[in-house]
């Protein structure tokens, strides 16, 4: 799509009968709603201020569908705006699903103060999604799925324990009385906008990133003629939840030209992709066993391709090991991920029943599903990506949003898409995906940035800030600092 395209300018005196409606609508004081309880909850700034917050509760249906449903709360903040002439209110979406927006704006405002805020223009509200957080019930578990320490990886036998532990979870919730059915993106978008109602906005705009991008994309379509803007960092659209494994090939062969270019790198490492095949070639054959911590420890090829197909996701702490264990491995030497994965199979926690239940209840479409399929034969680390997820939605009786859900999202509201290059997970093309039935998107892609976009970089934190304000992008690309990657 072009990113010239803007709608036909109106002449001055529709402008000037215009403009003060939609000043009123944004700024209005906000009528809340009689019944809201509000608390005060100050958040100092390592910018040496203090800041206006509150906290609040209103209590939503668990399930929409079921006219006999209980009721849950949900949680929220609102942070004031310092500004005399704020802009529209901004809602942020935390990721996962399972992060906690609420602790997410108290993070950003702690750390960046009025510069945080002023970027935002309006009143900053973070809203934890229904079984997250400070909204109740919480479905955090420190159940774990007990994975055989010293077993090779095998995808059938660890899909078969973390089943049944899935199982005996969503028993016990239901037991408790919670309604698995209701932890849905749909439900979530319907409460982004009862807490909008309750605080008396006509309008707002939603900042997110990763799942909340998902989120915010399920809440323009249920309820966008009360959206402003969006600022979506890792864009996730409708169909887009289980990852295509041409996303991770690409991420993986954009890696390894990354390290071709580094100096003193490429020398060593010429060919990453042909290094990592060789790997995987010889676990094919057989697995290998590692001493870790008084343990002899497998590691199969699958474990390697989940290794690699997860940290190749993340830049910082994560992509820029992948050359050097590559290297290792490819030498023999398998202490370093034996030793990851030993801490992974010891601590992998359930963690949070909504989070499993929401991506599996967003799933994918049944031609995205055959494509993933399809992919998995062809590509070196196959389907790894999507281990466990896409295997997981049946022992928990999650419910399924359907294909109407997954549809194209088709919407006029104006919405900022940032991507980094070498995101396997939320790839650039997400974005471009999506901007075809989206004529008022515009998008800014990060060189050597994955999933963990710096979203503070000064050119990107003044686009996005502008963007909010009204204005036009004047940028297409930003340039991260040269990955650093750890050194064979």
């Amino acid at each position: 799509m072009s990113l010239a395209r803007r709608s036909v300018p109106s002449s001055p005196a529709s402008r000037a009968l215009v403009l003060p409606a939609l000043v009123a609508a944004f700024l209005a004081p906000p009528s809340v709603a009689s019944d809201l309880d509000l608390e005060p909850r100050p958040i100092a700034s390592r910018d040496g201020r203090t800041y206006e917050a509150e906290v609040g509760r209103i209590e939503v249906p668990e399930n929409r569908s079921d006219p006999e449903s209980r009721t849950i709360s949900l949680a929220f903040v609102r942070v004031r705006s310092p500004l005399a002439d704020p802009g529209p209110p901004v809602f942020v979406l935390a990721g996962g699903p399972g992060g906690s927006s609420i602790a997410e704006v108290e993070r950003h405002v702690t750390g960046g103060g009025r510069m945080y805020l002023e970027l935002l223009g309006g009143d900053v509200i973070g809203v934890d999604q229904r079984g997250v957080g400070e909204s109740r019930p919480n479905l955090d578990t420190d159940a774990r799925f007990d994975l055989p320490l010293e077993e090779p990886g095998d995808p059938a036998r660890r899909l078969e324990a973390m089943r049944a532990a899935c199982r005996e979870e969503a028993a016990r919730w239901r037991a408790d009385g919670v309604d698995l059915d209701g932890y849905t993106t749909v439900e979530s978008a319907d409460d982004v906008d009862a807490v909008r109602r309750a605080l008396g906005y006509e309008k707002v705009s939603l900042w997110g990133a990763s799942y909340g991008t998902h989120l915010a994309l399920a809440t323009i379509r249920r309820h966008g003629e009360h959206v402003a803007r969006a600022v979506l960092v890792g864009p996730e659209g409708p169909d887009q939840t289980n990852k295509l494994p041409s996303a991770t090939q690409a991420g993986l062969e954009l890696l390894a030209a990354k390290v071709r270019a580094a100096p003193g790198l490429g020398e060593v490492i010429p060919d990453l992709v042909g290094l990592v095949r060789t790997v995987l070639d010889r676990l094919e054959e057989a697995p290998v066993f590692v001493e870790v911590d008084g343990l002899r420890v497998g590691v199969s090829a699958f474990d390697v391709r989940r290794w690699i197909a997860n940290h190749i996701g993340l830049v910082h702490d994560a992509a820029v090991k992948v050359p050097a264990n590559v290297v290792w491995m490819a030498e023999g030497d398998f202490d370093a991920i034996a030793r990851d994965l030993l801490d992974e199979r010891r601590d992998w926690r359930i963690g949070s029943a909504m989070s499993w239940v929401m991506d599996a209840a967003s799933g994918s479409s049944a031609a995205r599903t055959a494509r993933i399929a399809r992919e998995a034969e062809e590509c070196l680390l196959r389907d790894a990506v999507n281990f466990p997820f896409t295997g997981l939605g049946d022992a928990w009786g999650a419910p399924d949003l359907g294909d109407a859900y997954r549809g194209p999202l088709r919407s006029e509201v104006p919405i900022l898409f940032i991507a980094g290059d070498l995101d396997s997970r939320t790839p650039v093309t997400n974005a471009q995906e999506l901007m075809e039935h989206l004529p008022n998107a515009r998008l800014i892609t990060v060189e050597n940035a994955a999933h963990d976009v710096n979203w503070v970089q000064k050119e990107l934190r003044e686009a996005w800030g502008a963007f909010l304000a009204g204005d036009e992008p004047t940028i297409t690309r930003v340039v991260a600092p040269p990955i650093r990657f750890v050194r064979p």
